[in-house]
């Protein structure tokens, strides 16, 4: 009877190394596009953009309570006001007014230089009129602005 020779030799070790450098190159793929997909977003650049503050406020007291607040734009694009809430209800623009006395409760108005108008320039500041009767005395209220571009301010107010 005839025995079988097995072949001890493997993979020669040439071999081996050049498939220990494919597996650790690829590994290093997977995990530098893994990463960039977190990091990548996270430092776009996303241009020039808005920003409101407020300087002031006051309100005063009323058959209506009304809210008289300064608001500025530091940011460097100009902003175009599209909607105002107090405590979460909507106020609506009241884009015929020309002045605060024309403006009725759940209205709101914004003077730029004197002239009726939702937006404010780059560098510039306006007086934003909300004619509101839902003020409740003692309490912190909360104005929030909502610019087209996705800009946003929100400050509290009290009677």
């Amino acid at each position: 009877m005839k025995t079988l020779k097995i072949n001890n030799k493997g993979v020669s070790p040439i071999i081996a190394t050049l498939l220990l450098i494919v597996i650790a190159v690829a590994a290093a793929v997977v995990t530098y596009t893994f990463v960039m997909g977190f990091v990548g977003t996270g430092t776009q650049s996303r241009g020039i953009t808005g920003q409101l503050i407020y300087d002031a406020y006051s309100v005063t007291d009323g058959t209506d309570a009304n809210i008289t607040a300064y608001i500025r734009n530091t940011g460097g694009v100009d902003l175009i006001i599209n909607a105002v809430y107090v405590d979460g209800t909507p106020y609506k623009y009241n884009s015929t007014a020309t002045s605060t006395a024309e403006v009725y409760s759940g209205e709101w108005l914004l003077l730029v230089g004197g002239s009726n108008t939702a937006n404010l320039p780059a560098a510039s500041t306006g007086t934003l009129y909300i004619n509101t009767n839902n003020l409740n005395a003692a309490h912190w209220h909360t104005v929030r602005l909502v610019c087209t571009d996705g800009t946003t301010l929100e400050f509290s107010v009290r009677k």
